[in-house]
């Protein structure tokens, strides 16, 4: 993280706060977002059900949002990707359509990577290529750790579990970790670390405003935030032991998880391949041509 990016949305909370009271930042948004389409199922889990959608037919791919987001995040590559494989995604316990977990402050980062390897073995069972975006490539990093004859690759974008836990993460995470924080920059923090403004990511910022005002939510974010802090959540010192097929897609604006740490990565995990796209934390939504460009030839390598 950068600490100017860090203090910057510290000092806007504190204007915030004082300037406007408890109300939150409001995103310039016009476009509502779409129709959700109904879930194909539901799968359970300790957490709760999980929610998921089934796409395509063939090879199996399943993706993994970031925290606050939810499965629609894909909607702008997903046309692609499932004309040729058949594509999973899920929203994580508490967002989307999975309802939040009981209570809602046990979400955890590293708890819903817990549910990943039933999840893979019931709706992939010969395996499949994860993409995983923030906590959801933490998710996939550990399923590959934990149970690599479920993972057929690896696409890692802007993944979580490689910060450095310096004092400024380790802070943040910990002011992020309040419900009051979380609440307060509940619109402006998603505006800061998406970097390219068109319709999918308006499409994106627009559920998150929506879901401002669902009970639990902010309850929910903070405590994966909280999560961060978990020694669990360091991935650092086991990556290296990862053997799948792994693309590294990275937004080389990213103010969250910066881009050095996707060459980190690169070095940890023998024989992978990373591309760097001029994008912040959501690089499909922000330029799903150039994700696609270095994704499906990845996937093809594979399948």
């Amino acid at each position: 993280m950068k600490r100017q990016f860090i203090l910057t949305i510290m000092l806007v909370s504190f204007m915030i706060f004082h300037c406007m009271g408890a109300q939150s930042m409001e995103t310039t948004i016009e476009n509502p977002s779409g129709v959700e389409k109904k879930p194909t199922g539901f799968f359970p889990s300790k957490l709760g059900k999980i929610a998921y959608w089934i796409e395509g037919k063939g090879k199996p791919i399943i993706l993994l949002h970031s925290a606050g987001h939810d499965h629609q995040d894909f909607d702008s590559v997903l046309p692609e990707l499932s004309a040729k494989y058949k594509v999973i995604s899920i929203d994580w316990p508490g967002h989307g359509m999975s309802p939040n977990p009981e209570p809602s402050s046990s979400a955890s980062a590293v708890e819903y990577a817990q549910i990943i390897p039933d999840l893979v073995k019931d709706l992939a069972p010969e395996g499949a290529v994860l993409i995983g975006n923030s906590i959801g490539g933490f998710a996939s990093l550990n399923l590959a750790l934990q149970r690599p004859e479920l993972v057929k690759g690896l696409i890692l974008v802007d993944s979580g579990g490689m910060n450095e836990p310096n004092w400024v993460a380790r802070n943040f995470s910990a002011l992020k970790g309040k419900v009051w924080f979380t609440g307060l920059v509940w619109n402006f923090f998603p505006n800061q670390y998406i970097k390219i403004k068109n319709r999918h990511t308006q499409s994106i910022l627009s559920r998150i405003k929506e879901r401002e005002n669902i009970e639990g939510a902010k309850e929910v974010n903070a405590a994966i935030w909280k999560s961060f802090l978990d020694e669990r959540h360091d991935l650092r010192a086991k990556v290296d032991r990862i053997k799948a097929p792994t693309l590294i897609v990275w937004g080389e604006f990213d103010p969250v998880i910066e881009a050095k740490i996707a060459t980190q990565l690169h070095e940890k995990i023998q024989g992978s391949q990373i591309a760097l796209l001029k994008t912040g934390h959501v690089p499909f939504a922000e330029d799903p041509k150039a994700f696609l460009q270095v994704t499906l030839p990845f996937l093809q390598t594979i399948y």
